[in-house]
């Protein structure tokens, strides 16, 4: 019995934090004891967690800074005696991993999403390898849930043999295909529903979203889009809706705590990122069985083959994007075949159970123990 601490910035709502409570579930149904140190702040999903019997500290880095956090760091360790920490995200380890290592305790340590990708020129990219170099001194298995992103950390031996592990999510129980869920929303019956999930936020992009359906809408009129997530980009995008005359057939869903029971309404998933690293959501939707139409950024290219499991578009046009769509409109065989593909490429390779024993097996691998 190995007690693992999950280190992160904040327990908000995203599909990184949503890994974190998945594998606290999984570990608490396995008997481990699990417990998570944020950061920064709880987050929405503290409460979740604690629902599971999970134990959520904070080092409250938001208030005193993150100097004052790196001297409670050792302390809340101390406290919560771990086996093995896992930490995820370059923040955090920056903050956890020294405290743990100087008290004997293994780190593992998952990286989420490519940085590098984001910097803003090379003096800010020279900055993250540094950062990343100093971090993984204190990081005895260091995993990234891309090969886009392990590559993006391992260039220049910057982190040494950084391991490919991906994210992982539970198969839905059969539904009702989503008709009650549906009427709720006041979407027909007949109508075809594109549907994401995620953080309102400027990498999403969902303005190029709205316009690819406003596009698709000029000669499908019964196109609906369902947005499930909030974020600080909601307001603009509500007023981009209404300038488009979308507003009769968008549904702004909000935070979802279970956003999983939304797929079933979905007749396509779309994600117009222009940034990703191997999100969550397209799981769920694979999962699901819903065909799947994503921008060709990231890690997204390394996990979806294009015309198999979904259909990528080259990302910032949202006509390339409403055609991509058009095709799923017009063609059930299509829709059908994609979906398909998508639910057994979750079975073969991304359930949470399978993701859970690999990251079981590298606790072991970094002489992670009994609670301390």
């Amino acid at each position: 019995m190995t007690r693992v601490v999950h280190a992160v910035l904040s327990l908000d709502v995203g599909g990184l934090e949503r890994i974190v409570l998945d594998l606290a579930r999984v570990g608490r149904r396995r008997g481990d004891p699990v417990a998570v140190l944020t950061v920064d702040r709880p987050g929405h999903l503290a409460a979740d967690a604690e629902a599971l019997g999970v134990t959520v500290a904070c080092l409250n880095a938001d208030s005193i800074g993150r100097a004052a956090a790196h001297l409670r760091v050792e302390a809340a360790l101390s406290t919560m005696r771990p086996g093995v920490v896992h930490t995820h995200q370059i923040g955090a380890a920056g903050v956890v991993a020294p405290a743990a290592r100087r008290l004997g305790v293994p780190v593992v340590h998952t990286e989420h999403g490519n940085a590098f990708a984001r910097a803003a020129g090379p003096l800010a990219r020279l900055k993250l390898r540094w950062v990343y170099a100093r971090t993984a001194r204190d990081i005895g298995h260091f995993c990234c849930v891309t090969p886009e992103i392990a590559a993006a950390v391992g260039r220049y031996r910057t982190v040494r043999s950084p391991e490919v592990v991906a994210n992982g999510v539970t198969l839905p129980e059969p539904g009702d295909g989503g008709t009650a869920l549906r009427a709720e929303l006041g979407i027909p019956a007949g109508a075809f529903v594109v549907g994401s999930v995620g953080r309102l936020n400027e990498v999403k992009r969902y303005d190029l979203l709205l316009r690819a359906v406003a596009e698709l809408r000029a000669s499908r009129p019964d196109v609906y889009l369902l947005l499930v997530g909030d974020g600080p980009e909601r307001a603009r995008l509500v007023t981009l809706a209404d300038e488009l005359q979308l507003t009769p057939v968008v549904r702004f869903a909000g935070y979802q705590a279970a956003p999983e029971h939304y797929y079933p309404a979905f007749d396509a998933f779309a994600l117009t990122s222009r940034s990703e690293g191997f999100p969550v959501s397209l799981l769920e939707a694979w999962a699901a069985g819903k065909p799947a139409v994503v921008t060709a950024v990231g890690g997204l290219p390394d996990v979806v083959t294009d015309g198999v499991t979904g259909l990528l578009v080259p990302f910032g046009n949202p006509r390339n994007f409403a055609d991509a769509l058009a095709r799923l409109y017009t063609n059930a065989t299509v829709r059908a075949s994609l979906g398909a593909a998508g639910r057994t490429a979750v079975e073969a390779c991304y359930t949470l159970d399978r993701i859970a024993d690999r990251y079981a097996a590298i606790y072991r691998q970094t002489g992670a123990g009994t609670p301390r």
